[in-house]
């Protein structure tokens, strides 16, 4: 008898679908897995480590920062007298290019790992993602073993007994170390509270010297300025020292009069101090009194300035104008104030200038500025347009303007000299 077939949803069910699917289904997973894997293999920063030994690290151990796991070990491997360690850390993770692998013991009976430090910070160069680190150049290593930290102290034992440093010498019973012990106990016998203060005030020292070490550093360093200072200029320094010690010696002969005389400046002083008490109110007024002399030579310091400049040099002036011979003095005074009269009297309107520091004058030149400025701009047209052009030279260059005197200045007009003496060499010139 023959089935029928039908196309239903039986037919998907058949023996020969499913072995389809599922193998489907295991290719898919098996490239995921592959996928997956060669994704989080391809970020990863791998590392190889040499270390003088590794106990208690193997295949699978951790690999942390901070005490954070970024990875595993991946092999161990002994070479030599040395065991390579290749280690992953996963993909995300920077490390700085000087980083170094230390062997962490967190318990006596608990696993190792290895720690990566330091960690990594903004601006630090980065380690690429695969290098190696060397125990031959410091880049790794291990903690002290316990069996290692027990013979140390065995050898310590041993060295300090009494086959070592307390060996009694010969003829006697004690040894160095058990006559220092009891020297000592000797010694601090009755000064245990004294020892503990002292180790007390010791260790508060020490905290005060932690907590300035910038300021000794600094100290330290301006020494050492100092001190350079003085090596540089030896030759000055001993000369100061030596008219120091002049002075030192002359000080101490003359004791007896600089004891009188600071004895009387004490008298003085006190003197002083009693006029300035019983005068104090008149002393105050004078120097309130004084504010507007003060203010007017503050006014006038540019000008002071000037005068305290120029007299040194007009006084000297003056002494080389003075003729001997005639008992005159060889020099024209000119007035600038007498050249333009008439500016110069404009010049009296303004009493800001004339009385410089008095509020009641300012006031008053602020509001004559017009005035003065017309009177002034009139002045110079009637000096230069009308006065000028007819008046003859006066004396004192009076109302003399822009002219030039008649009489010029001394020195300021070349002569005629002789055409002989010019084309004449002067060692082939006679005298009479």
């Amino acid at each position: 008898m023959t089935v029928p077939q039908t196309s239903g949803p039986g037919r998907w069910f058949s023996p020969r679908a499913i072995v389809m699917t599922v193998l489907a289904l295991v290719l898919a997973l098996v490239v995921a897995g592959s996928l997956w894997w060669a994704f989080n293999s391809m970020g990863k920063t791998k590392i190889t480590a040499t270390f003088a030994r590794t106990v208690g690290i193997y295949k699978g151990s951790d690999v942390r920062v901070l005490g954070v796991k970024v990875g595993q070990v991946d092999e161990v491997t002994p070479k030599g007298d040395r065991v390579q360690v290749k280690m992953s850390v996963d993909r995300g993770i920077d490390l700085p290019k000087d980083v170094k692998a230390v062997q962490v013991v967190p318990s006596v009976v608990a696993d190792r790992y290895i720690q990566l430090t330091p960690v990594f910070k903004e601006g630090m160069r980065k380690a690429p993602k695969s290098f190696s680190l060397s125990v031959d150049d410091g880049q790794t290593m291990v903690p002290v073993e316990v069996d290692e930290l027990y013979r140390g102290i065995q050898n310590l034992t041993d060295a300090l007994g009494p086959n070592g440093a307390n060996k009694p010498a010969t003829g006697e019973q004690e040894g160095a170390l058990t006559k220092l012990a009891r020297v000592g106990a000797d010694n601090l016998e009755g000064n245990g509270a004294k020892l503990g203060e002292t180790i007390e005030q010791l260790s508060k020292a020490s905290k005060t010297l932690a907590g300035s070490s910038g300021d000794i550093v600094s100290t330290i360093k301006n020494l050492d300025v100092f001190v350079g200072a003085l090596r540089e200029n030896d030759a000055q320094v001993r000369q100061f020292n030596t008219q120091m010690a002049s002075f030192s010696k002359y000080m101490v002969s003359e004791r007896d009069q600089l004891g009188q005389a600071l004895n009387k400046l004490s008298y003085a002083l006190g003197d002083v101090a009693t006029f300035l008490d019983d005068n104090e109110a008149k002393i105050g007024k004078t120097v309130r009194d004084l504010q507007p002399t003060t203010k007017a030579l503050l006014d006038e310091k540019d000008n002071l300035k000037e005068v305290l400049t120029l007299l040194p040099l007009t006084i000297s002036n003056l002494i080389n104008a003075y003729n001997a011979e005639s008992g005159t003095l060889d020099m024209r005074l000119t007035i600038p104030e007498l050249q333009d009269p008439l500016t110069a009297g404009c010049s009296v309107l303004d009493l800001g200038k004339l009385m410089p520091g008095d509020p009641a004058a300012k006031q008053w030149s602020a509001s004559m500025r017009p005035l003065v400025d017309n009177c002034s701009k009139v002045a110079k047209q009637i000096t230069k347009g009308v006065l000028t052009p007819t008046l003859p030279i006066l004396p004192f260059g009076i109302m003399s303007n822009d002219r030039q005197q008649q009489k010029p200045s001394p020195g300021t007009v070349p002569g005629n000299p002789d055409p002989q003496l010019k084309q004449t060499p002067p060692s082939q010139r006679g005298g009479n």
